[in-house]
């Protein structure tokens, strides 16, 4: 059983190799064992690594598809599709040592194991390291589950068993709701025009941050062709910032904005107000009107009806006053 020492990243690891002939075939595989672990581990994974391949060879158990077979699959089909590729592949590389050779049909205790490592403040080595947050772990996650999906789809996999993987529960809501002084504020606040505008235009209209900087003014109001959910739509343009929008023109890039964001919210002395509570702020200012969920979504871009109910917890006051109206002449 051949184990090597080799450097890697000038780290000291182990690289196992086979090559033998078996039933007039020949069979290569090479895995580096992951960092750590001690001569005697690495023996033993050999071992079973070795009886795994004439057991295999003899017929007397399926071949195993690992989750780095799926995620190199899934990588070589569709990263060219992907959005995120570069950020995506880098994570996907970053932990490829702790999947590459798990059993993809065999997810629930090993998810569980690798869940615990990513918040773990030391290394296998019992050297620091950043422990992760639960939100950071789930977008792992869901990287690696969408690749065992993707295999099973082709028929790499018998079986899809990630409904068994442990994704750690993540609540991104917000319910910081800023008035029209609070926005105010900030764009007095703030230096640069364009993202003064932004800020303006994002509490009037309830758009993204990322619609505003490509969105087209037109007689009909702002047109966005391309859009989170996919379907292009239209958001009319507010009186009070109609002269603004015509007027700017956006070509700022979103990291600049952001960075004169995040100034002016510091000078107006509101550092926890995000942008996107503008966007918020937008939804409840229409809900406090009178405007039906429904349409708020309509106006927000929201797909589904369901995106909009995190906003239902505003219309409280409004329901008393519909009750109180039951039996009413």
């Amino acid at each position: 059983m051949p184990i090597e020492t080799i450097t890697k990243n000038g780290r000291k690891r182990y690289r196992w190799t086979f090559n033998r002939i078996i039933k007039g075939e020949r069979v290569r595989q090479t895995k580096l064992l992951p960092a750590g672990i001690s001569s005697a581990e690495a023996d033993g994974l050999a071992r079973r690594w070795e009886a795994e391949i004439y057991a295999i060879a003899n017929g007397e158990r399926r071949a195993t598809v690992t989750i780095g077979d799926c995620v190199r699959k899934h990588v070589a089909d569709k990263k060219d599709r992907w959005k995120d590729a570069v950020k995506r592949i880098r994570i996907l590389q970053k932990w490829s040592a702790e999947y590459a050779d798990q059993d993809a049909l065999d997810l629930h205790d090993w998810s569980i194991r690798f869940v615990g490592y990513m918040r773990a403040a030391k290394d296998h080595r019992g050297l620091p390291k950043r422990p992760l947050t639960d939100a950071s772990i789930r977008n792992t996650l869901a990287y690696l589950r969408a690749a065992i999906k993707y295999a099973h789809k082709v028929g790499m996999l018998s079986e899809d068993q990630t409904a068994r993987m442990a994704m750690p529960s993540v609540s991104n809501e917000r319910h910081h709701y800023p008035q029209r002084r609070e926005m105010l504020l900030i764009a007095r606040a703030c230096k640069h025009r364009e993202v003064r505008a932004g800020i303006r235009i994002a509490f009037y209209s309830g758009m993204r941050k990322s619609e505003i900087l490509r969105a087209m003014v037109t007689k009909k109001g702002f047109v966005l062709t391309d859009t989170k959910n996919g379907k292009p739509r239209i958001v009319p343009i507010h009186p009070r910032i109609a002269v603004l929008a015509r007027r700017t023109r956006f070509t700022v890039n979103a990291n600049v904005f952001g960075n004169h964001f995040e100034g002016a919210r510091v000078a107006a002395g509101l550092p926890t107000t995000h942008f996107h509570d503008l966007r918020h702020a937008a939804a409840s200012e229409m809900i406090n009107a009178g405007v039906d969920l429904f349409t708020v979504g309509g106006v927000l871009g929201h797909l589904s009806i369901v995106s909009t109910k995190r906003y239902s917890h505003l219309v409280t006051e409004k329901l008393t006053t519909a009750i109180e109206k039951i039996g009413g002449r």
